[in-house]
């Protein structure tokens, strides 16, 4: 190998490190983050959660999943702790792409864009926890009541069978009345009802059945920052599902509509 392509590489390595040195608790770094909100809402992360702009999360190109990052808008001071569990940006000159309800924290909402610095908390089981969502401005440092403290799991047992706790409606997603996440084919259904308490939801489900709407399902989901559970009958085409509404409305549902399952 020439001297020239030794140089080449040796800067080329140099440029690497610059780029995605972070590896340890304490490393920090400076670049350009942007945020996504809506247009990816309810959608799988690289790590397989639903995305939601309203919790505190982000998307990092190589970071650890679970890595818990500190996040100051160099333009005010403002800051917010945020856990990697998505892959991105996609733009090279961007380091970071934050929630949505994150980028507000820090107020770049209006910018779009802001100059940043990520500091790791946390990550590959070191360091400290620290509560998504903990904010502050410029001169304010984490206190210990934004410690996070791990729950521990408690599994109880009836004939040493365990016993599965019922609150298996995580939002958001499409789940059978009876709690089991469903794998959607055709993407549609008919919306009959929607609830903010998930028993009354369960409960006009099963009225549903009695009445001949025998594939109905709970879509656990958001509106306005608030969770909301969505009754709706079958899992069709957008077509199939407009030709099912009048068979939904005979049933009682006189404000049926199609909605797209999550």
């Amino acid at each position: 190998m020439n001297l020239k392509k030794v140089i080449l590489l040796l800067s080329c390595l140099v440029t690497i490190t610059t780029l995605y040195g972070q590896t340890k608790v304490g490393d920090k770094k400076r670049g350009q983050s942007s945020y996504y909100a809506n247009k990816f809402h309810g959608r799988k992360t690289a790590n397989g959660e639903r995305f939601n702009m309203y919790a505190y999360t982000c998307a990092h190109r190589e970071l650890p999943f679970d890595t818990y990052l500190k996040v100051t808008n160099l333009k005010n001071g403002r800051w917010v702790v945020v856990r990697v569990n998505d892959r991105g940006p996609f733009k090279s000159n961007r380091i970071l792409d934050l929630s949505k309800a994150a980028a507000s924290k820090i107020n770049m909402i209006e910018d779009g864009i802001a100059k940043v610095e990520i500091e790791i908390l946390a990550t590959k089981g070191q360091g400290t926890k620290v509560k998504e969502g903990t904010s502050g401005g410029s001169g304010q440092a984490i206190s210990s009541k934004d410690i996070k403290k791990e729950k521990k799991r408690k599994e109880t047992t009836v004939n040493n069978k365990p016993k599965h706790s019922t609150k298996s409606y995580g939002a958001p997603g499409t789940y059978s009345i009876w709690g089991t996440s469903k794998s959607i084919k055709k993407g549609y259904g008919v919306q009959l009802a929607s609830y903010s308490n998930l028993a009354k939801a369960k409960e006009a489900g099963k009225i549903a059945n009695k009445k001949g709407l025998t594939e109905v399902y709970i879509q656990s989901g958001y509106y306005k920052s608030k969770v909301i559970y969505r009754l709706l009958y079958g899992d069709f085409s957008q077509k199939e599902a407009k030709n099912n509404i009048k068979k939904v409305k005979s049933k009682g549902y006189k404000g049926a509509f199609v909605k797209k399952h999550l």
